[in-house]
């Protein structure tokens, strides 16, 4: 009996050991695996940025060379979307995956900081609404009205006061005083009420990020903007080159603060030539705003060019299993060009 009992015990601390045994060695192999996939990702991510590093030098290549090419052509400083840098890059092979990189004219964007301006008292007190605003921020009214917030079988837009009401909240935050603009505008004592409260920086933009706490803005309508908008020095003109038809759109008569239809901006993307100055742009855009003020043109060119300083360099590349992107806010100052910085998020 007393045998029996101690073959009893015998098997089970043998049962025990086995399983102490398969414990450890799970555990082994996990913090083993775990151990290779973590150098693989370290690998793999140091191989990538190098590679994505060498992409944006590539990026500053091209923006020199065109840059050079403007210098040595009778056209003059002008950019424009049928230049080389503006092309889809193909995938470039590489040992362990492909690499690609294209290049965005950061100005064929609407900066957000150029609405910071605001107009005199005088204006303010003006029964013409539109003089209400500057030309940059009519045309960011017109611009959220562009936007569709529905899809193509049911669109839905805002409505022009919704659209004021927006822009004197966006003013409010990027001006320097703790005035309250219009019937739409908050300044600190508004966002100081909200959970969590905060209070307005008034001063420019780093990020368009930060329209997302301005008052009204709703995640729906942040999202179709983010193409659109940028957040750059307030100095810095859209060319009209190379903006999208949403922005064309924008670009209408002083005293209409509603955008252009949305078939005269098909034509007029359609028709757009590269323009070589700013005279040359308000005189082909007149078929949509016709003269007035005894044959005076009704437009403001204020905010207005045809060449680009900032431009936007995505990059992406597989390394094996992995995929990385990159993007980079780059400067061109004549030649030179800078890398201002870079992010995950938005400019």
């Amino acid at each position: 009996m007393q045998t029996q009992k101690q073959s009893g015990m015998a098997l089970v601390l043998a049962l025990l050991v086995v399983a102490i045994v398969t414990a450890i060695s799970v555990e082994l192999s996990w913090r083993f695996d775990l151990a290779i996939t973590r150098a693989e990702n370290r690998w793999y991510g140091v191989q990538a940025n190098a590679y994505l590093m060498g992409a944006e030098e590539i990026a500053y290549m091209a923006l020199k060379m065109d840059k050079e090419q403007d210098n040595e052509s009778e056209r003059g400083q002008v950019d424009t979307l049928e230049e080389f840098w503006s092309t889809q890059a193909a995938e470039f092979a590489t040992d362990e995956g492909w690499l690609s990189g294209r290049l965005e004219d950061a100005q064929g964007r609407f900066n957000l900081n150029q609405l910071r301006a605001k107009v005199d008292d005088k204006a303010r007190r003006s029964a013409e609404i539109y003089k209400h605003f500057t030309e940059p921020q009519r045309r960011f009214i017109r611009l959220l009205q562009c936007v569709n917030l529905g899809d193509e079988e049911s669109p839905l837009y805002l409505d022009v006061t919704t659209a004021q009401n927006i822009t004197e909240a966006v003013i409010d935050w990027l001006d320097n005083d703790s005035n309250v603009t219009g019937f739409g505008g908050a300044e600190s004592d508004f966002y100081g009420q909200l959970e969590p409260p905060f209070s307005v920086p008034n001063g420019l933009m780093a990020s368009v990020t930060e329209l997302n706490l301005i008052r009204g803005m709703t995640p729906a309508l942040y999202e179709k903007l983010l193409p659109l908008v940028i957040a750059l020095p307030e100095n810095q003109p859209l060319n009209v080159n190379t903006v999208p038809v949403e922005i064309l759109r924008t670009l209408n008569r002083q005293d209409d603060l509603y955008p252009l239809s949305i078939e005269d901006g098909d034509v007029f993307v359609q028709n757009r030539g590269e323009y070589k100055n700013v005279e040359d742009f308000v005189a082909d855009a007149k078929q949509f705003f016709p003269d007035s003020d005894n044959g005076k043109n009704n437009f403001v060119a204020d905010g207005l060019g045809v060449f680009t300083e900032y431009f936007i360099f995505y990059g992406e590349i597989q390394m094996g299993e992995h995929v990385r992107t990159s993007k980079a806010l780059l400067y061109r100052n004549g030649t030179e060009v800078t890398t201002i910085r870079r992010t995950d998020a938005n400019f």
